[in-house]
């Protein structure tokens, strides 16, 4: 007999039979969630995932938006225009000048230089200008074009005392009456000299202390703020009797040791201040060097709003939210290896020995140090004047020196420049989704140790080489007179860059065994240990990953399918979109139904395909097979747990749903109960009902029973 008829509901304008909705059980409530230890798994799972994934979805948006901040921020500079505009100045006092900063070797030399390359530089090829009567000088010198000479040009020297860091022998010192050494700050000689002033009697070249004034770093040492000086005014008949001076009064002389030419120029187009630095030095052998500096200072390098532009405005909010990330990121790395015990902080060492988080303090302090650096750049810019009053009174004193602020603009330039290789290196952290990149940290952080021992060994046997190159050839090579020259030699031949030839040829017996050394001691066997280090490493977290049968990509796809089913779940998003379209729905349904149905099919058949391959040991028993003559046991029905609650305790069990009436005719599945005297009875359901959970909009009928 059938069991009682299905019960049918309306939703959603369809008939449906609670019977097909028995595999959508409710989720339990109450205490009921607490019997089932499946559910709390899922639940706990849930809200674990959701908030895991919600928490690094955070932090890998905020750190993208902290990424493209520091990288515009140090891009925010128009580089192309500052580098074209220290090429036009390097061109016109160097390479392009009448005579080139190279061929000064001398003190002849150095003055020629002034007179056809510095002072054509400065005023010009065509200086009958000046001459002309009623010509008025400048007050802000043009140079070429849109540039102007700030203030006046300064020239300060430096020399050393008679017997300053030298000795000559007695046999030779009837010859020689007195020697200069090296320069030093304690052979410093400061005694003014030169032909007496015509107002006071006092020599003309005098020292001049410049407390407030910068450091000058050259190739042979550095040189303290002060000296004797002399300015270059916008007056070109001025400085031309100024420097026919010196020139007559050896106000360069075999005591100089260093000669420092220093001016800024303003071009008004771009807004930017060139300040240069020309640097002569001359060492005690009596070898020459120059070095010229120019640094491209903008109007917000000197004040935190420079031009108070909206470019000015924008970097300067920038900075203020870089700040704040800076502090958010400080507080998560302390929040990491302070702990408490109560209310009594302790320190998790442990911590220190990962080496990404040194990497990420390394970041954060040059953050630090950058901001440091640029406030102390905007105090000095502060005290910094332009004198553009009455040309007549310019001078050595109305001289504006920029040079501490493009020695600090420099060294920012150079921090943020070391600090953004750090700053993307961390974007790895934040990139560990793809399988491979936690492979790669994890490889780092194994090989951590052994690379920190290869390090000190590396370091080691490359400072015997630079000693070894630097005290062998240091007098016949001029790359190997110091030894960071020698160290910047041996570090290119990493990259094939260096020319051992020139060692051979220098010396070839020494030079060829060390070349010999240095080839199988730095590359046949450090570099090899170096690839071995980081193999074995690699090896090692390929097994433990095979051990802990951990698949990365697998792993990342589940957590996306959690995040989203969870999400799901939140939000209620299939029941929103069934009843917004019900027709999609249906058919997205069905078609995973029916891939459900071919996929178990699929699954009968490779699974009667390996049965066909291997022979049944009980088919041997012949009769004796237990199985042999049963039929296979039928699935159980499943019924809701409405029905369960709903249903007369008396009634029979439900056969499963009512799919067509003909299961309850004559000519149904249940013929073996009619009884043909009976009368013939009505059908129970309707020809027009629906029974079927599809949608009408389907269009196929209903399975047969």
């Amino acid at each position: 007999r059938a069991g009682p008829p299905a019960r049918r509901r309306r939703r959603g304008g369809r008939h449906v039979l609670v019977a097909d909705m028995a595999d959508k059980k409710p989720p339990p409530t109450g205490l009921g969630i607490l019997v089932d230890e499946k559910r709390v798994n899922d639940l706990l799972t849930q809200k674990t995932g959701a908030k895991a994934m919600l928490r690094s979805g955070c932090n890998l948006l905020l750190f993208v938006s902290f990424l493209l901040l520091f990288t515009g921020l140090a891009l925010s500079e128009p580089l192309s225009d500052h580098r074209a505009f220290e090429g036009f100045l390097r061109r016109r006092f160097d390479t392009s000048a009448a005579m080139p900063l190279r061929e000064v070797e001398s003190i002849e030399s150095f003055w020629r230089y002034i007179d056809r390359s510095f002072m054509p530089a400065i005023y010009g090829n065509d200086t009958r200008r000046f001459y002309f009567p009623g010509h008025q000088v400048a007050r802000l010198l043009q140079i070429d074009g849109a540039n102007r000479l700030l203030g006046v040009a300064r020239l300060r020297m430096l020399k050393i005392r008679p017997g300053g860091g030298c000795s000559i022998s007695s046999d030779l010192a009837g010859y020689f009456p007195t020697c200069y050494g090296p320069f030093s700050a304690e052979a410093l000689d400061r005694v003014a000299f030169g032909p007496p002033n015509d107002q006071t009697g006092d020599p003309v070249f005098f020292y001049n202390p410049d407390s407030t004034g910068s450091q000058a770093v050259g190739k042979f040492g550095s040189y303290p703020p002060g000296g004797f000086m002399e300015a270059f005014t916008a007056d070109h008949n001025a400085t031309t009797k100024i420097v026919n001076r010196m020139i007559d009064n050896d106000f360069v002389g075999a005591g100089t040791r260093a000669i420092v030419l220093d001016w800024s120029v303003y071009n008004f187009n771009l807004g930017c201040y060139a300040v240069c630095r020309l640097l002569f030095e001359v060492a005690p052998s009596g070898l020459w060097a120059q070095s010229f500096d120019i640094d491209v200072l903008m109007r917000r390098h000197l004040s935190p709003l420079g031009g108070k532009t909206s470019g000015d405005w924008l970097a300067l909010l920038g900075e203020v939210v870089l700040v704040l990330f800076v502090l958010r990121y400080l507080l998560e790395e302390c929040s990491e290896f302070i702990g408490f015990r109560g209310w009594s902080p302790y320190i998790k060492f442990d911590y220190f020995a990962d080496a990404w988080n040194l990497l990420d303090w390394l970041n954060l302090v040059l953050m630090i140090v950058t901001l440091v650096f640029r406030i102390m750049t905007w105090g000095l810019a502060s005290g910094a004047s332009i004198y553009i009053g009455d040309p007549s009174r310019q001078g050595v004193d109305t001289f504006t020196d920029l040079n501490g602020v493009a020695m600090n603009v420099r060294a920012i330039h150079e921090i943020i420049a070391f600090n953004t290789v750090l700053t993307w290196f961390k974007a790895v952290k934040y990139i560990s989704v793809l399988p491979y990149i936690t492979t790669f940290m994890q490889t780092v952080s194994k090989s951590q140790t052994a690379l920190i021992t290869f390090m000190v060994f590396f370091s080691t046997l490359l400072f015997g080489f630079v000693l070894a190159y630097s005290v062998a050839f240091g007098e016949l090579v001029a790359v190997f007179r110091t030894p960071f020259t020698t160290f910047v030699f041996l570090t290119r031949s990493f990259l094939g860059n260096a020319d051992f030839s020139i060692v051979y040829n220098s010396a070839p017996i020494i030079g060829s065994f060390l070349i010999m050394m240095y080839v199988m001691l730095i590359f046949f066997v450090c570099v090899n240990l170096f690839y071995a280090i980081m193999i074995r490493a690699l090896a090692d977290v390929k097994e433990d990953e095979a051990f802990s049968k951990g698949k990365q990509w697998d792993a990342t796809k589940d957590k996306a399918i959690e995040f989203w089913n969870t999400i799901s779940s939140q939000f209620h998003l299939e029941e929103r979109f069934r009843s917004f379209l019900p027709g999609l729905y249906g058919r997205i349904q069905l078609s995973k139904k029916n891939a459900a149905e071919k996929e178990e099919e699929r699954d009968a058949e490779v699974l009667k395909r390996e049965r066909s391959r291997r022979p049944d040991a009980s088919e041997a028993l012949g009769p004796g097979n237990p199985s042999l003559g049963r039929r296979p046991p039928r699935a159980a029905n499943k019924v809701s747990a409405d029905d369960l609650d709903e249903s007369d305790a008396e009634s029979e069990v439900d056969l499963g749903p009512l799919r067509d009436k003909k299961q309850l005719s004559k000519r149904g599945m249940f013929g073996d109960a009619w009884d043909p005297d009976a009368e013939p009875q009505e059908d129970l359901l309707d020809d027009d009902a629906p029974v079927l959970m599809d949608d009408e909009e389907d269009g196929e009928p209903p399975p047969q029973a």
